[in-house]
This record gives C-alpha cells, structure tokens and sequence, in this order.
C-alpha cells in the first residue's frame, strides 16, 4: 500500500486532539473526570517537583482547567482508579490496563535481578520480614523499617538507597507490593492483592495478547507514530516486538509519509478505524495554555521538534551557567503552534505567583490579543496553585 501524505497542519492537530488538547478546558471536574482523561493519555507521569503544581496535577489542570489535587487523590486511594508503576518514569496508569501490565512486572523485576544489583538487595529472609510487617501492620513507607535489624545505610557506590529501601522498590516493581497512597508524596506499600482488584488479575494473559494491547492502544494515543515511537510510548515491549506486531497487523495499519515543520517527510502508521480522523482531525482551541515540561505532548522532544518545530530541554539539571533559559521553563501552547517558553512559579512564602522571564519563537509578537490570553492564563493559573496575585517581573527576553 503507498504511504499516504499527510500535512504538518493535519499532524500537528492530530497529535493535539490524540493528546486531549483540541478542545477547550472547560467544564465540570471530578474523580470520575480525570480518571477519563488519565484514562484518554494512557498515563500520567508524577513527578515530585512543584514550582507552580506538581506535573501530575499540572498535566490534567491544562485539560480541565476545574480540576483540583484532591480529585486524583479520591480516584486513587478511594475509588482505586489508577494504579502506580514504571513505564518510561513514574507514572499513574488506569487500574484497567492492570491485566496488560503483567510482563512490565517481570520485566521491571528483572533489572533488580541482574548481577551487580541484586546485591544491593536484602536476603530472601530480610525480604520476607519486611512483607510479613506489612501484612500485620498495614500500608508502610521506607521510614517506618529505620528501627529493623534490616534496615542499614546503603555502603557500596553501586546503589543509592539503603537496602531495604531498594527492596520496597523491587517488590513493587515486580507486583508484590502496591502503592496504596502517598503523603507528602511520599511512598506507601501495602500487599499488592489488597491494592489491586482481584478481578483484573484472574485469567493471565498470554505474552502475544499483552503485546497486541499495548501496541494497538500506544498507537491508538499516539494517533500516527512510528514502531520506535509506539514502543517508547508505555516502554514495555522491545523494538522487535513493536516490529513484529506491527507486520502481523499490517492490514489494520495505514503507511503514512507525514511532513514535517521544516518540510521533510518520515514515515509512520495509523489504525485504519481512525482513517476518517486522519483526514479531518478536529481544529484546536484558539486557547493558550501554558504546560507542564512533563506534559505528555510533550515528552518525546524529538517528535515535538518534528511536528512543532520547538526544540526543548528540561535544564533543571544542568548547571545554572550553561543554562540557556532557566531552571524550569513551561512550553506555551496557542492554537496549534508552541509559540515560546515562560519562567513561572509560585512562591510559597509570599503566596505570589511570579513571571520572570517570557521567551516568545521568531517572528511571535506580543501584540494587545497575546497578552490579554497570557495574563487570562495566568490568573487561571494563579487560581489553581492558591497564590493571591501575579507579579510579572518580566516578559519578552531575548
């Protein structure tokens, strides 16, 4: 079958639309909300970070601007709508995909497995304690072993965190334990059959059904991608394995030459369920929103250069001197185009959100229309992270 073209435009409002950013944030939000629209994503990086809001929260704020921390909390601990696991980071993914998720246990698992980690792990009669004290106790964090035998500072260079810290790790990982909630965002383990349904977990799946799920519903988010991209999207399936399926399931794909913002053309695929959607995604919102660096439109930098022509880093680690912009910098969306970037955060002693530096694209002005929508999301902004004003210290910098 010939590769079908498609237009940077038509792309660009496609991944948008695949990404829950076409329409308008607006409208009533509950737990039941943002289940569906973690739920729409695939999953919901967390990230600890809070320079306005944490990525988790930010993330579902910028698709349902009356979204609030304590609708993700009620789904988790409360409705036990999602679950926490590894993809490609930390993330919450629905409690749904739970059946799919089985060999990203095992295959997590077996990292800590591999020489020169195990080591750093307790012993199979210290790993044993550690559950038994859950099962008797109830959900535990790390701090609550400092007082065991067990629990020692870590004393090699290989690993990080102490022993029994790394063994939380693992038996979670590897489907033992569950996170049944944080504090303060810190970790909670319980017994995994007291977190997870034990309905998602009869009947085992077989390692070809796992596959065929996560690569039909990675490419079913992605919109169009490419078999890298559809297996870095829950990073739970091998290349090879992205590619095997993707030629078992040829019929159902259509080859697609999709051009980039510079005017090249790379290759990808789409279902042939979403062919009408192909043709004709939906027009975005006129909306700006400022995003989240760790929004998941945002996540693979390579794609968004490709499709945006936005090249993006996160510079939190990188030394304040070779920083080209800041510590960290939000992308700003408008329409169907990442116009710049603005340093932003909300500080917590003054209750202020502050704006110091705005970096707009070549050829973007801050004309009366573009300001007005900043300072609107701004103030929306403000309103989500508690601060009582917006102190703009600055904007265009060059």
């Amino acid at each position: 079958m010939a590769a079908q073209k498609i237009s940077n435009q038509q792309a660009r409002w496609l991944w948008l639309h695949s990404q829950g950013l076409s329409a308008a944030p607006t409208g009533h939000c509950d737990a039941a909300t943002a289940g569906s629209i973690i739920s729409e994503l695939g999953l919901l990086q967390q990230d600890p970070i809070r320079v306005v809001a944490r990525a988790h929260d930010h993330i579902v704020w910028s698709r349902r601007n009356q979204y609030r921390p304590s609708h993700l909390e009620t789904l988790m601990h409360k409705h036990r709508g999602v679950f926490e696991h590894f993809s490609h980071d930390a993330c919450l993914l629905p409690m749904q995909i739970l059946p799919y998720w089985q060999r990203q246990f095992a295959r997590k698992a077996n990292q800590y497995e591999q020489p020169g980690w195990r080591e750093g792990l307790l012993n199979a009669k210290d790993q044993s304690e550690l559950t038994e004290t859950i099962a008797s106790n109830g959900p535990l964090a790390s701090k609550d072993f400092k007082n065991h035998e067990f629990a020692k500072p870590a004393s090699s260079k290989t690993w990080s965190k102490p022993a029994h810290k790394r063994t939380l790790d693992y038996l979670w990982l590897k489907g033992v334990l569950a996170v049944s909630h944080r504090r303060n965002f810190v970790k909670y383990y319980d017994l995994a059959d007291r977190v997870y349904p034990a309905e998602l977990l009869l009947g085992a799946l077989t390692e070809a059904e796992q596959i065929d799920w996560l690569c039909s519903n990675a490419l079913s988010r992605l919109g169009m991608a490419s078999p890298g991209e559809i297996m870095r999207f829950w990073d739970a399936c091998t290349l090879a394995e992205t590619k095997q399926w993707c030629d078992a399931n040829a019929e159902q794909l259509i080859p697609l030459s999709v051009e980039s913002y510079n005017g090249d053309y790379t290759d990808a695929l789409c279902h042939v369920k979403d062919r009408s959607l192909l043709k004709s995604p939906p027009e975005p919102t006129r909306r700006l929103r400022i995003l989240n660096p760790f929004d998941p439109a945002l996540r693979d930098r390579n794609r968004m250069e490709r499709l945006f022509g936005f090249e993006y880093r996160i510079e939190m680690y990188t030394p304040p001197d070779k920083r080209q912009y800041g510590y960290y910098v939000y992308p700003v969306l408008e329409f169907d185009q990442i116009i710049g970037r603005i340093e932003v955060k909300h500080d917590r002693q003054s209750n202020e959100l502050l704006v110091d530096h705005l970096w707009l694209e070549p050829g973007v002005k801050l004309g009366k229309g573009r300001r007005s929508a900043l300072d609107s999301e701004l103030d929306r902004l403000r309103k989500f992270c508690g601060a009582d004003c917006c102190v703009i210290n600055g904007l265009v910098a060059r």
